[in-house]
């Protein structure tokens, strides 16, 4: 008896997956109607993340420039000092 059980459970199993297969491959798929939109909104978007990513980078470079003056300020004073 539990062998049978168990074949039936594999049958089972084996049409829910054919079925899976035939409904996933043939079932019409839906368009989406805004997918332009959704496009253009997605490169405005990646452009001015570009630029803000751009204009961050700009302002590290600045503040190294600073932090590296004002340690040769430091090394100064403390060469004058000793």
């Amino acid at each position: 008896m539990p062998v049978q059980l168990a074949d039936y459970g594999v049958a089972i199993f084996a049409l829910a997956l054919i079925a899976w297969i035939v409904v996933t491959v043939f079932a019409p798929r839906k368009r989406d109607p805004d997918l332009v939109k959704v496009i253009s909104d997605n490169t405005q978007a990646l452009t001015e993340l570009a630029v803000l990513i751009k204009q961050q980078s700009e302002l590290l470079r600045q503040q190294s420039e600073m932090i590296a003056e004002l340690r040769l300020e430091v090394a100064r004073r403390k060469a004058k000092s000793a």
